[in-house]
């Protein structure tokens, strides 16, 4: 807990809600890059991930600019990951004081994680041995 001292005032400021929102963020990623790969993987849970997003303007039909398909409904379910879990951790952490020397090298190896999940020749191989663990 810190202790803001500016105007003889003395207001607690945690380190819970900084976790939070960096962690919810992560999470939201998170699931941008994994519906990303399973519409890749299967046309069916393709169009289950398109159905999130078809309220998303621009997200069905043709014309000039074309269609951004299943692509709107990773953003919606990227979404509504970021805003709820981070809604919870929130509630959760809001008066807590929580490591961030703990918390950062964490974050900074999901981040570069998440970023590498992206890179195609990199994740691929990774994605064909789930598959294959799966036998789908």
């Amino acid at each position: 807990m810190i202790d803001n001292t500016e105007n003889n005032t003395s207001v607690p400021l945690f380190s819970g809600p900084a976790i939070a929102a960096t962690l919810s963020f992560l999470l939201g990623f998170y699931t941008l890059m994994i519906t990303h790969h399973i519409s890749r993987i299967s046309k069916p849970l393709d169009q289950l991930i398109h159905s999130y997003g078809q309220w998303i303007p621009g997200s069905v039909g043709s014309g000039a600019l074309g269609s951004t398909g299943s692509y709107s409904g990773k953003e919606a379910l990227a979404l509504m990951v970021w805003l709820l879990s981070w809604g919870i951790f929130h509630a959760l952490w809001r008066k807590q004081d929580l490591s961030i020397q703990r918390w950062l090298p964490i974050f900074l190896v999901s981040l570069l994680v998440v970023t590498l999940g992206f890179i195609h020749p990199v994740i691929d191989p990774v994605v064909v041995f789930i598959l294959n663990l799966l036998e789908l």
